[in-house]
């Protein structure tokens, strides 16, 4: 080989002359580090903390919903609870639950896996013997707790201005529409997640002041937690990323790089559901009353106009209602003045949002974080095509604040040449007086809209002031008519309380034609109340007609055929229950109880007429299984 093409690594060292004449060779340059890609940051100056306002706005979040303690049971809380069986087992059911779908006992698969919330409510059920009242005080506490560190945080982004983030804090947590999440004791999965969301960035945020990398581990913690109380927690990746842009100044590509941690969390929960229930995504029902817009095919158009509701509902909490089913928000079109008026307001403020983000204004973070949480509330009308819900708006109310309040304060500061040395009333007057009047009316209509939620008949009945439109209110109403009806004994005041029961559920199926559980609690009426079996029967099929999964129509027309004598018809219909419900026990009860005296276990439909006489000392059942009417 030539000294030409000799590689580098074997060529000798260069050599200079010395003064004595000699060689030797010449030093090497020193090697340099290679320079990261990105530079890492300095940590951030550590930001105190005025504990005093964080407690405040605890104990106000806590007073607002002291009314709430002595409520009982409403809404899901019935089936999240009480016919949840593992729940009821108590600290026994706890692996079951880890295992289980939240909607496991309805018969639901929603594909939601959020065991955090149900395993403290089966801890409630082993200590205190799952007394409401405590689960209302639990919920209160965790609000509080979610107003004392929401505080801690605002002043971590906002240092040295208390003034604003107490009021920001305020007004978030006077907000009416949280009633729909503190009041009911199901909705506990919304605000742990909140909850543990604000743990996540603050545990966060404490890295970027130490560099203490326990403290990312910390926070991957609380993500974990996030994620078992809900699904939709997922947004929250977002959020931490825009928190270190706007208020870390760090690079986005660097916020972005670092949520790395909270991705192998992600996917270790994903990887969890799928391994607990079996699915990601679930078999979510197509029904007029809960996803009307998939069956009219009008998903896109309503999204924005769910839009323009969901800004009604924030700036003006007055029209409330726990249900906004079918019909009560018709489709989208755009011959709408809402939809359209969705459609242009959305891509206003997300145009406003993007300036004010890359901007880091305090204002356009608001916007961001108000989009990135409302997500999955347009998502669900955007992609399943179901209905506009109160709970929806939990998180997005602290983005829609804390821009409001931040384009207020720069406004006032622009106008009135204010500066942060000046005195606190000169410097934060107007805005406090404005968010004492606001807050003022948003914590009365707060407490007064608490009142609804006491129990099943005075919430469901509320619901007939801006819901009358809606087959489910009307449903119902009816059902606990019903069992007013059931419990009453002056037959007058009887036949009143049922005639109400069928007014409002034809109003019901007025609405909705096809909607089964309307048709079952009808032939129920006339089966247990005033009874008529012909038209119990015909009402029950109409029921299995429309939801051909409702396992109570096919256990109760069971129980009709055994009481007549009609075995073989009987053992087919408590098969059908248990086949579209397996976890429906009147149904299997009743299986296993005609297969324990008849040897029967009819599969296939018989021929009736081949039925029709009474076996000969053989015991009719006596009553119909008592029902407390699932709400949903």
């Amino acid at each position: 080989m030539s000294k030409k093409n000799q590689s580098s690594w074997g060529q000798k060292p260069s050599v200079r002359p010395t003064s004595t004449g000699a060689s030797k060779p010449m030093p090497r340059p020193a090697p340099t580090k290679p320079q990261p890609l990105l530079p890492v940051p300095e940590p951030l100056e550590n930001r105190p903390i005025q504990w005093l306002w964080a407690l405040l706005i605890a104990v106000i979040g806590f007073a607002l919903y002291a009314n709430t303690f002595n409520h009982g049971l409403a809404l899901d809380d019935i089936a999240a609870i009480t016919q949840n069986l593992f729940v009821q087992k108590g600290i026994e059911g706890i692996p079951d639950l880890l295992k289980t779908e939240f909607w496991h006992f309805s018969n639901i698969s929603l594909g939601y896996y959020r065991p955090l919330a149900l395993i403290t409510f089966a801890l409630e059920k082993e200590y205190f013997n799952g007394d409401p009242h405590i689960s209302h005080i639990i919920n209160g506490l965790i609000y509080a707790l979610t107003g004392f560190f929401l505080v801690v945080l605002l002043q971590k982004w906002m240092p040295g201005r208390a003034v604003l983030t107490t009021l920001i804090a305020f007004l978030f947590m006077a907000h009416p529409l949280h009633t729909e999440v503190v009041a009911n004791i199901k909705s506990r999965d919304e605000m742990l997640s909140f909850l543990f969301m604000t743990l996540v960035m603050l545990t966060y945020w404490k890295f970027l002041e130490t560099r203490q990398k326990g403290w990312v581990a910390f926070s991957a913690f609380w993500m974990y937690l996030t994620y078992l109380s809900k699904e939709s927690s997922l947004v929250g990746l977002g959020l931490i990323v825009i928190m270190q842009y706007t208020f870390a100044k760090r690079n986005f590509v660097q916020s972005l790089i670092s949520i790395w941690p909270y991705l192998l969390v992600t996917a270790l929960f994903f990887w969890q559901k799928k391994a607990m229930i079996g699915t990601l995504s679930g078999n979510p029902p197509v029904d007029w009353a809960n996803y009307p817009y998939a069956l009219q095919n009008t998903k896109f158009l309503t999204t924005f106009k769910f839009f323009a509701q969901y800004l009604r509902l924030l700036i003006f909490p007055l029209h409330l209602s726990y249900d906004y089913s079918y019909d009560v928000i018709p489709s989208g079109k755009l011959s709408d003045w809402e939809t359209l008026l969705g459609l242009f307001s959305f891509g206003g403020l997300v145009w406003l949002a993007w300036r004010g983000f890359w901007k880091r204004a305090v204002w356009g973070f608001g916007l961001t974080w108000m989009f990135i949480t409302m997500t999955p509330g347009l998502g669900f009308v955007l992609f399943r095509g179901g209905i506009l819900a109160e709970r929806f708006l939990y998180a997005p109310i602290l983005g829609f604040v804390l821009a409001v309040l931040a384009g207020l304060d720069l406004l006032l500061v622009q106008r009135l040449n204010l500066s942060e040395s000046a005195p606190v009333l000169k410097r934060y007057g107007i805005l406090i007086g404005f968010c004492v009047v606001v807050g003022g009316l948003f914590s009365f209509r707060t407490v007064v809209r608490n009142e609804d939620w006491k129990d099943n008949f005075t919430l469901f009945n509320s619901g007939l002031v801006y819901a009358s439109n809606s087959c489910q209110v009307n449903r119902h109403v009816a059902n606990e008519w019903i069992n007013k009806c059931a419990e009453e004994k002056d037959p007058k005041q009887k036949r009143y309380y049922f005639n109400k029961a069928i007014y409002h559920l034809r109003r019901s199926t007025e609405i909705y034609p096809g909607f089964g559980e309307a048709f079952f609690s009808i032939a129920y009426s006339y089966q247990k109340l005033i009874p008529n079996r012909d038209s119990a029967v015909y009402y029950y099929k109409q029921a299995i007609r429309a939801s051909s999964n409702y396992a109570p129509a096919y256990n109760n027309l069971g129980v009709i055929y055994q009481g007549e004598g009609r075995y073989h018809l009987a053992s087919y219909f408590y098969n059908m229950s248990m086949l579209v419900n397996p976890a429906y026990q009147d149904g299997r009860n009743n299986w296993e109880g005609l297969k324990k005296q008849l040897g029967l276990d009819v599969k296939i439909l018989p021929d009736s007429l081949k039925h029709e006489a009474v076996l000969p000392g053989i015991p009719t059942p006596a009553t119909v299984p008592a029902l407390r009417f699932p709400v949903r």
